[in-house]
């Protein structure tokens, strides 16, 4: 059944609330909800909650939909660290093709849709001459817009300044149609171009009217990591 031939939830239960409760539905939106006397007969148009609970939809603020499903391809990151996976992620990327993208973004997306979710944030490689990852997503957005409200940020993996044509790339991206600017300044070459790097960000932001979401504050360092310890709470 669409979400709009659909009319009616019933049979639900509410968080705090007694007893059993028909959700109203107008063009896959809630326009009502009201008390039931007791358990109500399946009609054409509704679906049986089956007195299960009805929660508002969960979020995925952070999820990177164009390297799901690809640990171990071509090879593990043996280290664990960040850096080694970029650069195994890196090894990947350049067997990318649409479909390929596409196909394991989808079955992401399914995973999400059974869970609940229903908002999703994924962060797509820009770093990329060809943008391939970005214009599967773009489709895959389109596509999964009856079910999931996704929004597609266009990620400098490899840097905006320390990526050949990375500025370029990153504009292009929101000219095509990204929601949202990325950055990624620790993984900058220099502390310099990562401080530039945040200037080119804001400014493509004001320029396309675009929200950011700059990747920050991770690191592998184990000396940030025992000071964090020595100076947590209850810390000997």
């Amino acid at each position: 059944m669409s979400n709009n031939a659909l009319q009616t939830i019933i049979n639900a239960r509410l968080p705090g609330k007694e007893g059993l409760w028909q959700i109203h539905l107008l063009d896959g939106k809630i326009s009502a909800i009201d008390a039931q006397s007791g358990v109500m007969p399946v009609t054409e148009n509704s679906l049986d909650a089956e007195q299960g609970l009805v929660l508002p939809p969960f979020v995925e603020p952070h999820i990177h939909l164009d390297t799901t499903q690809t640990a171990g391809q071509p090879n593990w990151n043996q280290s664990g660290t960040l850096f080694e996976g970029i650069e195994r992620w890196a090894e990947r990327k350049a067997l990318l093709t649409h479909d390929d993208v596409k196909q394991r973004a989808w079955q992401t997306l399914k995973w999400q849709i059974a869970n609940g979710i229903q908002h999703v944030r994924t962060h797509v490689d820009v770093s990329d001459a060809t943008l391939t990852a970005l214009k599967a997503m773009l489709e895959v957005k389109q596509e999964v817009a009856p079910w999931i409200d996704l929004q597609i940020v266009a990620f400098p993996q490899e840097g905006i300044l320390s990526y050949p044509n990375g500025e370029a790339l990153l504009e292009e991206a929101l000219r095509l149609g990204a929601d949202v600017v990325g950055a990624i300044p620790h993984f900058e070459f220099t502390r310099e171009y990562g401080v530039e790097s945040l200037h080119k960000t804001f400014a493509l932001a004001q320029k396309y009217d675009r929200l950011i979401d700059v990747h920050c504050d991770e690191i592998d360092d184990e000396t940030v990591a025992l000071c964090r310890n020595r100076c947590s709470p209850g810390a000997p």
